[in-house]
Parts: structure tokens; C-alpha cells; sequence
């Protein structure tokens, strides 16, 4: 498999490496202590199919703290250098961190304003694991509404994989939301957006329901 940006790869499947990942742990059957230690060895080997078994790792430990599965994601997040390997950090580690402890969406908005778009990414990615949370409906809320200020935040970047990621959280919030999505939607058509908004808008608008979708298009022209 060829992902732009990896230097250094054998081609190896996801699913092969998942088993792979799965094997170590049952054959060693590492706690959490030692199982970080041997991601972090995997990490530093540096190929892609070393750092996606080290995700793959660190993300079947079970009952590590939030904040520590967030640490050892920051620590990892200026290595990433494509797009694969950024959003399966975000799986394991931050995205899995902010769908157990919701003060880390804080931590997730500084990332946003990273001069790196892998960093910026890895904030979008982030919010899309919300998917995962058990919260409270008002807390869930909250969270959401923060999730589309980073979309604007980052509505204008225009950056590839900055403006895929707007679209991914976006078509999330609406799984979730659908009212609060295209309200949220509606407002930033109707503000005359640019070339990279509108084109991010009209690719997220797909999964709105019939009737809000012909209305969306029809206000972004």
C-alpha cells in the first residue's frame, strides 16, 4: 500500500498489521506499563507498518487514563507525516483520550491552531471519535457546538487534507446533530463564504437529510 508521505514502508495491509498487534499482545500479554514501553520501540523503528503496530497497541490497552493516552500522543503527533498514520494516532490515542474525558477537547483546540497540518488534522480527527463518548446530552451538546468552531476555524484552510478532515467532522456532527449541523451550515452559506468553504459545505451536504440539502445547495449557489 502507498501512502503519500511515508518514507519508509513494506506494504504491509492494516488488518494484517491489526493481527499482528493482537498476537504480540496475547503472546506477551504486556500491562499497560510494558506495552507502551514496546510501542514506543516500534514507534522509533520508523517504518509505517512499525508506528501503525505501536497504534495498534497502545489502542487495545485497556483502562489507561485519558490524559496519559493523550501525553503519548502529543509525544508521537510531531513524528506523523501523512495521513494514515495521523488518523489512526487519532483512533488510538488523542480521539479515544477526548471520547473518555471531555476536558480534553481544550487540549484539542490548541492543536487546531498548529502551523503543521498533520497537528491541525489530528484536532478535526479528533472530534470525529465523539462518536465514541457516554455523555450527558448537554455535555454532548457542548462538545459538538466546540466541534463546529474548529470546522470554522479551519473552513478556510486550504490545505488537502485539512479541507477532507472539515468534511469528515462535519458529516460526524450531522450523524449526531442533523438540526444543529445545518443551522451551523446554513449561517456559514449565508456569509458569503469562499472558493474553499463553500467547496468543503457543498461536499458535507450529502449527508443532510433531502429537504435541508436542496436548501443548503441552494443558498451556497
Amino acid at each position: 500500500m502507498a501512502v503519500p508521505g511515508v518514507a519508509r514502508l513494506y506494504g504491509g495491509r492494516v488488518p494484517e498489521l491489526r493481527a499482528m498487534a493482537k498476537q504480540i499482545s496475547k503472546a506477551f500479554r504486556p500491562g499497560a506499563s510494558e506495552a507502551q514501553a514496546l510501542a514506543r520501540l516500534c514507534w522509533q523503528a520508523g517504518s509505517r507498518e512499525h508506528r501503525l503496530i505501536a497504534l495498534f497497541l497502545l489502542g487495545g490497552v485497556k483502562g489507561m487514563a485519558p490524559e496519559r493516552r493523550w501525553e503519548i500522543g502529543v509525544t508521537f503527533l510531531p513524528d506523523v507525516a501523512d495521513w494514515e498514520t495521523c488518523d489512526q494516532l487519532c483512533h488510538a490515542l488523542l480521539g479515544q483520550a477526548l471520547a473518555e474525558d471531555p476536558a480534553i477537547m481544550d487540549e484539542v483546540e490548541r492543536l487546531a491552531r498548529n502551523e503543521n497540518l498533520w497537528v491541525r488534522r489530528a484536532a478535526l480527527v479528533s472530534t470525529v471519535l465523539l462518536r465514541r463518548a457516554r455523555y450527558e446530552p448537554d455535555l454532548s451538546r457542548g462538545l459538538e457546538e466546540r466541534a463546529l468552531e474548529l470546522c470554522e476555524t479551519l473552513l478556510e484552510d486550504e490545505e488537502h487534507y485539512i479541507r477532507k478532515a472539515v468534511d469528515w467532522a462535519l458529516r460526524e456532527v450531522i450523524k449526531r446533530h442533523p438540526q444543529m449541523a445545518y443551522e451551523w451550515m446554513m449561517a456559514r452559506a449565508c456569509g458569503a463564504p469562499g472558493r474553499v468553504a463553500r467547496s468543503t459545505l457543498r461536499s458535507a451536504v450529502r449527508k443532510l437529510p433531502e429537504s435541508d440539502r436542496a436548501a443548503l445547495l441552494e443558498m451556497l449557489g
